[in-house]
Parts: C-alpha cells; structure tokens; sequence
C-alpha cells in the first residue's frame, strides 16, 4: 500500500486548498506570476532567489522527465519483445518538442492562455483513467473468472495481502505523504497546470473534491492487476505489469488502448515541465543577461526564446535518460525529483504566512537544502552509474542512520533548510522592497506599491518606456494597462498615475519575471 501514500498526500493538498493553493492562485494572478521562480523572487526581491530556483528545479526536474521517456520506452521494448533502440526514445522527444512547440509557445504574455493544451491534457487524464479501469475489469473478470475467483486466490496465497500491509510500517510512509504533498502544487507541471494556465478561480472549489476522486479511481485496480500479474506468472518489473497482463489476452486492441494510457500521460508530463521551466529560464536566466534590444520586437523575441529553450529542456531529460535508464526502479526515479521541489516548502510558508521572512533567510535554507539534496541522492546516482568513482561514504552513512535514503535526505535537507531559513530571518533585515512584497503576500487585501511617479502622463510612459522595450511593446504595455484600469490615457492624477505604474509593472512581469520589471519600472 506504499504506492498509496503518493495519492494520498496530493488529496491532502488539495483538501487544504482554502489556506494554501487558493491564496497562492490570488497571488498568481494579481501579479502574474508564471512561475515559482517568480513567486520567491517576488516576495523575496531577489534576482538570486528567483536564479537559485530555476536551476534547482532545472536539475530536480530532469529525473522526472527521463522517467517519462523511460516509461514509454519500455513499454515498447514490452510490447515488441525486442530491445528498443535509443533512436526511438530520440524521436519521442522530437515529437514532444514539436507539440510543446505548437501548443505551449504560441503566446508570450500569461493573459492568452493554451486552451487547446489545456484540453489536450484533460483528455489524456480521461484516456489513462479509461484504460486502467478497464485493465482492471479484464484482470477481475477474464484472468480470475470474476470476483468470487479472485477471493479463492487469495484465500489460498494470503502472501499476497500480507505484503500490501508491511510497507506501511516502515518509516517511508509519512515521508512519502510529505513529499507527494509537496509535489502536487511544487512541481513545474503542477503550478503551471493549478495556477498559470488556471481561468478561473473557482475551479479550484472544483478540484478540491474532484482531483481526489480522480485519483481514487486511478488506483482502484492497482493492486488487483498486481495479483493478476502474479496470478499468470508475468517476469519483469512490475511496473510493467499494466501492460504485461494484457498482452496475454484475446483481446487485439487492449494493449493499444494501455500503450496509448501510457504514453499520453507521459508526452503531457513533458510538454506542460518543459513549457513551465522554459518560463523560468528565460525569465531568470536569459533575459537579465540579454534583453532584446529596443530596436527588436519584445513579444516576438520571447517567443522564441521558449522554443528554443524547450528543445533544450527536453534534449537533456534524454540526455538525463541516456545515462541512468535502467539503474532503479520508475518510481525511485521519480521520488529524486519530489525531494527536490519539498525543499521549497519554507519559502512557500514564508510567502504566505510570515512578513518577517527574509531574502537571506529563504536564500540560505534553500542553499543548504540543494545541497543535502545533492550530496544524499545525486552523487549516489552517479557512483553507482560509475559516472564518479566515489559517494564520499555517503550510502554507509544513510545505512548507519537505520533510515531508508529517503527518509534521511528528506529529514536531513528540510531540516536544515527550516531551520536556517528561520534563524537568518530572525537576525537579518529586510529591504524596503521586500516589506513591501511581504505585506502584499500575507496581507488579506494585496496592497498597493508606494512612492512617487516621475512621468506626469501615459504619453510619458510611453516614452521613457520605449527606450527599453522599443516603441511598439511600450505602446502595447501602456495600453494595455490603461484598458485594464479602464483608465483615460490622458489622465494625470499622482494617484491614478500611481495606479497605471502598479499596473504596468504587474503586466511586465508575466512577461519578463518580477525583479527584472521590477527594476525597469
């Protein structure tokens, strides 16, 4: 019952919807926030923050993406009983870059939402949830003869309920709940998905009840088809057995229709990771480097700029694939990239709970924890793919500890990562920006910014704005937040003005990322 806990801690974040992702969704949109990268930047102020974050969760992400291309690359070697060349796993990439292409890089501003990617990942949600119930009705109903058979079976092999129960009693099962919790609103896909690509907030009331409903029904028949695999025999990996029992029926088109579960819910999991961190990195990676100059279409520069940037998020998760593809189990895999983003729980109760968080607070904690997280995991990884020729004892020292590896890198990281994000916070101290941030974040009401405006008009605007933006892009931005202010372009009231900067600065940072609009206004 171990495989329930990555459920279980999902259903938990969605059940805490009113006090965390709601208030997160707020946030989001008010100050069109694309990203966690943007979100710490944000409330942090800091063009370091939002740089430590992108390429944290650049690296912690590639794991979950070569599970992917694992995935449906074993699944092919499955079902045509011969080794699947690497070629193969190659031009599944190439499709998933032209797909993300085509359906996730077509806008450059937050506002226009990929509706039609949106309903593609529905669908693919509906495809996998209709072929493992019906895996599971074949399992009970063609390989045991019905539930009545089924219940003999296990009469005669009580093993095989006895072993559901021992996982629960390992020190696994509240660690796996914590990181799966962590992962169902941290992980690049996830945030993009609940937040970014979100219409409407109401939804939310929606998803609250409904995604655990769904994820019930997703695990209805895990354990049957486990038994069934067992029943008839199957070699291999488990993982594989979803496919594996329906290749041993008369049924043509049943290992298609779980071939097609399997990779559609794979090719959305890496469209959606490499769309969301393509955001991060050219938010806070690229373009505090090189801005387009103002003589180049804002827009249409960063448009391909996310093109670009997720052929090549995508061409190292198949390079990641390359070199770890058959050391551990799948969803060992996909746990490497749950500890990572849990190391951004801190910063997420600081943005929302606690004004008196600090830039150095949450750099320090998240500093500590990548660095547990690289030293517990990743350098094992690498030793025993014989990528290093040593793990500094490392794996000794988790065994001593009496704790499995996950237990200890998420114990070890989190806590060091709390632990210093609350001391340097407490004797360090904020910048002007950043209590103004907190009070934006925490506050029940988002707070409007302060101080005095320069240009004496939208025309004014306009004009100091095209010096950087170019002039169609800082026509385009000013108008824009005219019409959303509703707002006479020739008015010239300090506070109103005050209005136009807020607003002009919130709609440059779902462009270009928080600090750097931030800096421009």
């Amino acid at each position: 019952y171990l495989f329930l806990t990555i459920y279980l801690g999902v259903t938990l974040a969605f059940i805490l919807s009113p006090v965390l992702l709601k208030p997160l969704l707020k946030l989001t949109r008010e100050h069109q926030l694309t990203s966690l990268a943007d979100l710490f930047s944000f409330r942090y102020r800091s063009q370091l923050a939002g740089i430590m974050v992108t390429l944290f969760m650049l690296v912690g992400s590639l794991p979950y993406i070569a599970l992917q291309i694992r995935a449906v690359t074993e699944s092919l070697q499955i079902l045509t009983q011969q080794t699947t060349p690497d070629i193969l796993a190659l031009g599944f990439c190439l499709t998933l870059m032209l797909f993300a292409i085509l359906f996730g890089a077509r806008h450059a501003s937050p506002r226009e939402k990929h509706r039609g990617l949106v309903a593609a990942v529905a669908f693919e949600s509906l495809v996998k949830l209709i072929a493992l119930l019906l895996i599971g009705i074949y399992a009970i109903y063609f390989i045991f003869d019905g539930p009545n058979h089924l219940g003999d079976w296990l009469k005669i092999n009580p093993d095989a309920v006895t072993a559901l129960f021992e996982s629960t009693q390992n020190q696994s099962w509240f660690t796996l709940i914590l990181l799966s919790f962590s992962a169902a609103f941290l992980l690049p896909r996830q945030f993009h998905m609940l937040f970014t690509e979100n219409l409407n907030e109401k939804s939310l009331d929606t998803a609250t009840w409904l995604f655990p409903l769904f994820l019930l029904a997703l695990n209805l028949f895990i354990p049957v088809i486990l038994w069934a695999g067992n029943f008839i025999q199957l070699e291999g990996n488990p993982d594989t057995y979803v496919l594996g029992i329906t290749l041993n029926s008369d049924i043509s088109w049943l290992p298609l229709l779980a071939f097609l579960g399997g990779i559609s819910a794979a090719s959305a999991m890496v469209i959606i990771s490499s769309i969301a961190l393509a955001n991060m990195c050219l938010n806070h990676l690229i373009l505090p480097v090189k801005f387009p100059r103002s003589d180049q279409n804002l827009h249409t520069w960063i448009i391909w700029g996310k093109r670009t940037l997720i052929v090549l998020i995508i061409l190292a998760g198949y390079a990641f694939y390359s070199l770890f593809q058959q050391r551990q189990g799948l969803a060992q895999q996909g746990l490497l990239s749950f500890v990572a983003v849990a190391q951004f729980l801190p910063g997420i109760a600081g943005v929302l709970y606690w004004k008196q968080a600090t830039r150095p607070g949450f750099i320090a904690g998240l500093f500590a924890g990548m660095s547990v997280w690289l030293v517990t995991l990743l350098i094992p990884l690498l030793y025993s793919s014989g990528i290093i020729e040593t793990d500094f004892a490392i794996s000794r020292i988790i065994s001593d500890s009496g704790m499995d590896k996950w237990t200890f890198a998420t114990l070890v990281s989190l806590s060091l990562n709390t632990g210093l994000f609350i001391l340097v916070s407490i004797y360090s101290r904020q910048s002007q920006g950043e209590i103004e941030a907190a009070r934006s974040c925490c506050a029940e009401s988002l707070l409007p910014l302060v101080g005095i405006v320069s240009a004496k008009s939208a025309f004014e605007f306009e004009s100091i704005l095209a010096n950087i933006l170019g002039e169609s892009s800082a026509k385009h931005e000013v108008q824009q937040a005219l019409n959303d202010l509703k707002m006479s372009p020739y008015e010239k009231s300090p506070s109103e003005l005050r209005r136009l900067r807020e607003r002009i600065e919130k709609n440059l940072s779902g462009l270009i990322g928080p600090q750097l609009s931030h800096a421009i206004i």
